[in-house]
């Protein structure tokens, strides 16, 4: 075998000290960079899961207001309906009186032509019934 060390030696003495006590520092050295890690990465997912918290807050808010929003569009549109049902009451009264107006408008003229009808009559009988006057030459 060779004097020099082996392989397997330098990787050993390079990451362990040759001397127990530094041994002991350095490995509780590694144990505060991992508690220190661990602190680190505990506080990201602290931050991470209050801001997904925020986050589901704010999701709920939003379908809220999206519920309230439906319920609101909902009521509109049955609100535009029964409005739209008024309309076409009131155009179907409107055309029933139209029609009644253009009966009475026929009735009346017709009444009307009979009452010139009678006003003539009258006019007639009245004047055949004048009394002949007097003072004519027999």
């Amino acid at each position: 075998m060779s004097s020099s060390p082996s392989c397997w030696e330098s990787i050993t003495s390079a990451v362990l000290p040759a001397n127990p006590t530094s041994r002991e520092a350095a490995l509780r050295e590694q144990l505060l960079e991992r508690e220190d890690a661990a602190a680190s990465q505990r506080a990201a997912v602290q931050r991470l899961t209050e801001r997904a918290d925020a986050l589901q807050r704010r999701i709920d808010d939003v379908a809220r207001e999206t519920a309230a929003a439906q319920a609101a569009a909902s009521g509109a549109e049955r609100r535009q309906r029964e409005a739209e049902e008024q309309r076409r009451v009131a155009v179907r009264t409107y055309e029933m009186h139209e029609e009644k107006l253009r009966v009475l408008a026929k009735e009346l003229k017709v009444k009307e032509g009979r009452f010139r009808v009678l006003d003539a009559i009258l006019t007639t009988v009245r004047s055949s019934n004048r009394p002949v006057s007097r003072n004519r030459a027999h």
